[in-house]
């Protein structure tokens, strides 16, 4: 009678000859292995789950995928091909590579994979188990890699309808895969695509949160934000920068002839006006109804003049309605650090004070703190 032996699940099994004692043998080592892989992919899964919900960067996510592919698929290499805008991102980690963080290139000459997943995106409804019509000669010269020979699996990166790139897994030993790796390939997969997602919403809510939605210049809590910071900065270097506090003239008479939406049309080409005529350090915000703030960073007041001048003269030249320059104009006062305060608070009263002067003196002019107080003298 052939002995019974009793699996650690709890199941019989009537072993017959050599073979079934070698499995026996070395299923010690499988369990051991795959627990180990089981390990690794709850971790990561964990890890990544908490990484999206605190909306860190994509990219941190990015490394525990390819870096949990690497481990439990046994594979050689992985990629990760991002779809950002119209060019492709690639991310790739190797076996043998000595250091954790993923190698990532900028793929500038792959029109075939690049309009294929463009192509994809479009599509009306991505749906996930849809076939993918890419053939692998493109996509392997893609990777970079001499992938001859070698079994190739990849899987979308899908969040409800968008595509958002694709991971691939190269075999080290040139066996085929079995479906349970193909899930698992998926399954990181959507992990990644969820953190592009999310990602890209955070990006979203955070612009939101320091934006202007009329103008889309920075809105008074940021403008307030930066103060701080310019002045900090400043104080450590012993630097100066300028503030220009900036007014529509005549804003309500200009809404009560052409309406209430050509005034918000108004305001919105003022900020395209204002951010054309600064460098890019400068902050562009809305501070209140028809007023605008801007921050000049290392500039002094005579500077800040210059610049406040070429904005007015830009404003009165603009043909706000098509046709007519003129219609719409602005004054506007300089004030600057560290001469005119010591706070956000003393730098903007300064230059508040500097544009009441510019509108009582008759409108589309600009007055700095220097020139109001030789006049007050």
């Amino acid at each position: 009678m052939a002995c019974e032996l009793l699996r650690p699940t709890g199941v019989r099994l009537r072993p017959h000859g050599l073979r079934n004692l070698f499995r026996w043998a070395l299923y010690p080592f499988v369990m051991k292995k795959l627990i180990r892989h089981r390990d690794i992919l709850f971790s990561t899964l964990s890890e990544i789950t908490s990484l999206i919900v605190a909306g860190h960067d994509k990219r941190m996510i990015f490394r525990k995928v390819l870096e949990c592919s690497i481990h439990v698929l046994d594979a050689e290499r992985v990629f990760l091909l991002e779809l950002d805008g119209n060019r492709l991102v690639r991310y790739s980690r190797g076996i043998d590579d000595g250091s954790r963080e993923p190698k990532i290139d900028v793929l500038d000459e792959t029109p075939g994979v690049l309009g294929w997943m463009i192509k994809e995106t479009e599509q009306d409804v991505f749906q996930p188990g849809r076939a993918l019509g890419l053939d692998v000669p493109t996509l392997t010269r893609s990777l970079g890699d001499d992938t001859g020979n070698r079994v190739i699996i990849s899987a979308p990166l899908v969040a409800k309808t968008s595509m958002f790139g694709l991971l691939i897994a190269i075999h080290r030993s040139g066996a085929l895969y079995a479906p349970e790796d193909v899930r698992l390939l998926t399954l990181l997969a959507n992990q990644a695509a969820i953190a592009v997602e999310n990602a890209l919403l955070y990006q979203k809510l955070e612009q939101e949160a320091i934006t202007d939605g009329l103008t889309s210049v920075y809105n008074y809590r940021f403008l307030i934000s930066s103060l701080e910071s310019e002045i900090k900065r400043a104080r450590r270097f012993k630097q100066s920068f300028s503030f220009v506090m900036l007014d529509v003239d005549n804003l309500k008479s200009y809404n009560d002839r052409h309406g209430h939406l050509s005034g918000s049309q108004v305001l919105k080409e003022i900020a395209t006006i204002i951010k054309a005529s600064c460098r890019e350090i400068d902050f562009v915000s809305k501070y209140g109804g028809d007023e605008f703030g801007v921050l000049l960073p290392q500039t002094r007041l005579a500077g800040a003049e210059k610049v406040t001048r070429r904005v007015v003269d830009c404003v009165r030249e603009h043909c706000f309605d098509a046709q007519t320059p003129g219609l719409i104009t602005c004054s506007a006062g300089v004030s600057s650090f560290p001469r005119d305060g010591q706070t956000p608070q003393a730098i903007i009263e300064a230059a508040d004070k500097a544009l009441y002067q510019a509108k009582r003196t008759g409108k589309n002019t600009v007055v700095t703190t220097e020139s109001l107080i030789e006049e007050m003298a």
